[in-house]
């Protein structure tokens, strides 16, 4: 709730993504619908996990990764504080997204090449 109405994502829009992400008989608790549910995150492929410090979905983005680090699974954890969810699609107008998707792109290379810890 911290940044609910942070552009360009509001609790409107949350609201309205999870409508369509779950249906009206779904189980948010359910662990297909949100990975952090599980129990047990050993055993998954090496993650990197991208947050934005503007954003409704920070928190629950460094706690995935926090699980992951603590279950034994290879995770790069990064948290662009200056940047708002969707940065991504900003890097033609924002220089530092532009600079956090290069960073990125390292992150996923290392990930592939077995190097992410």
């Amino acid at each position: 709730t911290t940044y609910a109405e942070s552009f360009p994502l509001s609790r409107a829009m949350m609201d309205w993504f999870m409508g369509h992400y779950m249906g009206p008989e779904a189980d948010p608790a359910d662990p297909r619908l949100s990975p952090i549910r599980n129990a047990d995150l050993s055993g998954l492929a090496p993650a990197v996990v991208i947050t934005a410090g503007f954003d409704p979905l920070v928190d629950q983005g460094e706690a995935y990764a926090k699980r992951l680090k603590d279950a034994g699974v290879p995770t790069a954890y990064r948290c662009y504080d200056s940047l708002a969810h969707g940065f991504t699609a900003f890097t033609g107008a924002v220089p530092c997204a532009d600079v956090a998707c290069r960073e990125i792109a390292g992150l996923v290379r290392e990930g592939l090449e077995g190097r992410i810890h």
